[in-house]
């Protein structure tokens, strides 16, 4: 079980991760002046990245669901190569589909909280941000009956409030290194391969059962063409093959964070969509 600690973390400025799609080595910089000097301030404030290790091992992790057709794909594939990886659900989603989040925890998956649902905390006042995340980790525990220990905010946009809430709640927030861009419609094997082609030691991959924001943009915009038409566990089953074909071990977040020092970033808003390259 992952505990919340700084000890032995890595504190980097969040720029010199790289680029989620980059295909070449990720070395990890010394940090600077500024980071050693402002260490004891900016650590409490981080949030975690990666892992620092030269082991062919990373970690594997899912937002935005359960989805009653996709998150059924992806655990069968996960099943069918014995991989255990981290769910970030929305705790909406959770409560209609308890079944599924029930069936994760059996499967021995890890459940992490997203939010509520897929609102951009950083547009709302700071009490409704702290309040959302600390009523979504009350309500996902009651579904999943354990504890809630990862948070991940939702368009990877974080302010002040719900950073701190999640703390006070005993979460640790868990970003990621790597993504397939899966928000987009492409082949699953296209998508796949911008995972598997980035992936490094020591790094989080970012997958999705389903994507809300472009499910709420294509209604909007009156085009459900507009969503990805892939099958989410072809790309799951792809993703594992090529990291295992390539010697990787695959974890969850959780796990990931326990047993390897800790690359951390102070992390602010910074909304999804102008991450996309």
């Amino acid at each position: 079980m992952y505990t919340l600690t700084m000890r032995g973390a890595m504190l980097v400025r969040e720029r010199d991760l790289g680029d989620h799609e980059d295909s070449g080595p990720r070395p990890l910089p010394a940090p600077d002046r500024l980071l050693r000097w402002g260490r004891p301030i900016l650590l409490p404030l981080s949030s975690a990245m990666r892992v620092v290790t030269t082991e062919k091992v990373l970690a594997l992790s899912y937002d935005d669901g359960p989805h009653p057709e996709h998150t059924g794909e992806i655990l069968a594939e996960l099943a069918a190569r014995g991989i255990r990886a981290t769910f970030f659900v929305l705790t909406d989603a959770a409560e209609r589909h308890p079944d599924l989040v029930r069936a994760m925890v059996a499967a021995g998956h890890e459940i992490g909280l997203h939010g509520v649902d897929h609102t951009m905390l950083t547009q709302v006042r700071w009490w409704q941000a702290a309040r959302a995340v600390l009523t979504g980790r009350r309500r996902l525990e009651r579904i999943t009956g354990r504890r809630v220990r990862l948070y991940r905010p939702t368009y990877g946009a974080q302010g002040l409030a719900q950073f701190l809430a999640a703390r006070l709640a005993g979460m640790e927030v868990a970003y990621w290194t790597v993504w397939a861009r899966d928000w987009e419609d492409a082949p699953a094997p296209e998508v796949a391969a911008r995972a598997v082609r980035a992936s490094h030691p020591g790094a989080v991959i970012l997958l999705h059962d389903v994507t809300e924001d472009t499910m709420d943009g294509a209604r909007a915009a009156g085009s459900p063409a507009a969503l990805p038409t892939f099958s989410r566990g072809e790309v799951t089953a792809l993703v594992l093959d090529g990291l295992l074909a390539e010697g990787y071990r695959v974890d969850t977040v959780g796990h990931l964070l326990a047993t390897h020092p800790v690359v951390r970033a102070v992390t602010t808003h910074r909304p999804w969509r102008a991450l996309r390259r």
